[in-house]
């Protein structure tokens, strides 16, 4: 279990080899590893603090914002596609948690239109002074190859194109909380999917990893899961590495914490664009070898409080990976 250091810090551990889930063999025996094996709910508080998760109103989103009210969030921004979703959620948190209806805000964003990204970062600009916590959540898993409206396969654009544009938009609103002296984050949700990843999976794109994934001649649901996870992923690191999140302190601690994080297999809906048959298929899976929506929240909230070490990283299983 990570340590608190402070109401709103944890100090990770390193992952290791010999040690879970890395040691363990085969995917099922991880899996029931896993559920046995919950992360830990970090006891912080998150007072004082405003806070943006996308993807709010269902699954993991829904269960973090809920989360981030329990521990005494001051404000709570959720980005939804269906305000009426957002406003059912927003009332189910305040009903749950006693966080006052007022400091919930709901607002609407569609990952897969860069308009629509463009247009909700600035009317966050007007909600919210700062951002303490950006917790970038929303995506979407599909069997089939699919094109958005801006020309990418869609879990692409929802994924990796929209969310990244997202976090470069709020990243002035995450440097205000750090000019006042706090530690902001910058958390993607991620997979651990995307060390997966194979070199002959990108031989007939050029070794083009954006091209591979986009390419609905060699669309394979199971590894195009992975490309746009390694995409997200290499989005991160590149924010993480950025003037922006970095700063220029001579001790070069990130002006943002920017990392992403892996719930693991989660009882969710994540599922959602799938055949009939394939999600029953998926909800029997999901029965047997997932976590709850509940304790893969703690992961997602767990990354954000995470200490300057968890820049640019990844967090899975409270651990911490390169």
């Amino acid at each position: 279990m990570p340590a608190p250091v402070s109401p709103n810090t944890l100090v990770a551990r390193q992952a290791s080899e010999d040690q879970p889930p890395l040691s363990i063999k085969g995917d099922l025996a991880k899996l029931r590893w896993a559920v046995n094996n919950p992360p830990a709910d970090p006891a912080v508080s998150f007072a004082g603090k405003t806070i943006l998760v996308t993807g709010a109103n269902t699954g993991l989103g829904f269960a973090a914002a809920l989360s981030y009210a329990a521990k005494d969030a001051s404000r709570l921004i959720l980005g939804v596609r269906s305000a009426a979703k957002g406003e059912a959620a927003a009332q189910d948190i305040s009903a749950r948690t006693g966080m006052p209806a007022a400091s919930i805000v709901v607002a609407t964003v569609d990952l897969a239109s860069l308009d629509s990204v463009r247009g909700f970062a600035a009317r966050l600009a007007d909600v919210a002074p700062r951002l303490d916590v950006a917790l970038l959540n929303a995506g979407l898993a599909s069997p089939k190859f699919g094109l958005g409206s801006a020309g990418w396969e869609a879990a692409v654009q929802v994924n990796v194109l929209g969310s990244a544009l997202l976090a470069v938009l709020v990243l002035p609103l995450l440097q205000a909380a750090a000019d006042s002296g706090g530690q902001p984050h910058l958390t993607f949700v991620n997979s651990i999917a995307h060390a997966d990843v194979e070199r002959e999976w990108l031989a007939g794109s050029g070794g083009s990893l954006l091209q591979a994934a986009n390419d609905e001649a060699t669309f394979d649901a199971r590894k195009h899961y992975g490309m746009v996870k390694l995409l997200a992923m290499a989005a991160m690191r590149a924010i993480a590495r950025s003037p922006a999140a970095e700063g220029v302190d001579a001790s070069r601690r990130p002006r943002i914490v920017v990392n992403s994080c892996c719930p693991y297999l989660c009882k969710t809906d994540l599922g959602r664009e799938f055949p009939l048959i394939q999600k029953a298929v998926t909800a029997v899976f999901q029965a047997l070898f997932a976590r709850s929506a509940e304790e893969g929240a703690r992961t997602l909230v767990g990354a954000t409080v995470l200490g300057p070490e968890s820049h640019g990283r990844f967090w899975h299983h409270d651990l911490l990976y390169p």
